[in-house]
């Protein structure tokens, strides 16, 4: 994003899947560039390519892509443009990725935790549960807003995140979180375990 925008002139929306980074957000503002969110899987990214004029589209699991090109993950493509930001910065990618850290002010830790389900019943209940009683705080934090466009995402007052997320084929639910260091990530992610043990 940097790259494009700051020496290659370019702009357009960034698009960023649900579970993916707040430092998308960050450096969106950063940039003047407008913020497009997702469900997760990089065929609602490529959907968005279709219809406006995006940037670069960026799932968590890495796949990037770009709305210059073509509407798909290019893993060539953005090897090549990390080359020439590096190249033509003079930075290497750890300095690049500093500068940018403290230009946004933001850091952050990430994690992943998938939990079991004992049945499809079980899916069903916590399902109904985050239905009919959706929490306003998670691990003692208020919750500031929740999406629901892929799951439920809980953006909490300190800026960290939950997102309770069920598989679409298998009894698993799928339990993320961003915050400001791993200790507070894992601190949501119990908290998240918890309420599903509780409620299942």
């Amino acid at each position: 994003m940097e790259h494009l925008t700051q020496r290659r002139g370019m702009s357009g929306e960034v698009v960023k899947t649900i579970s993916g980074s707040n430092l998308f957000p960050a450096l969106a503002k950063l940039y003047g560039l407008p913020l497009y969110e997702t469900p997760i899987g990089y065929k609602y990214i490529a959907d968005r390519m279709l219809e406006t004029q995006v940037l670069i589209g960026g799932e968590e699991s890495g796949g990037i892509g770009y709305g210059h090109h073509i509407p798909e993950r290019d893993a060539l493509l953005s090897a090549l443009y990390l080359l020439e930001a590096v190249v033509k910065s003079g930075q290497d990618f750890g300095e690049l990725n500093d500068s940018l850290r403290s230009q946004t002010g933001f850091s952050s830790a990430y994690d992943r935790i998938d939990l079991p389900l004992a049945s499809m019943d079980v899916r069903a209940k916590l399902l109904d549960a985050l239905q009919s009683s959706t929490p306003h705080d998670v691990a003692g934090k208020p919750v500031t807003n929740c999406l629901t466009i892929d799951g439920y995402k809980f953006n909490l007052a300190d800026d960290s995140w939950l997102l309770i997320r069920f598989s679409g084929t298998e009894p698993v639910l799928r339990l993320y979180s961003e915050a400001a260091t791993i200790e507070q990530v894992h601190e949501i992610l119990a908290w998240a375990k918890d309420w599903a043990t509780s409620v299942g």
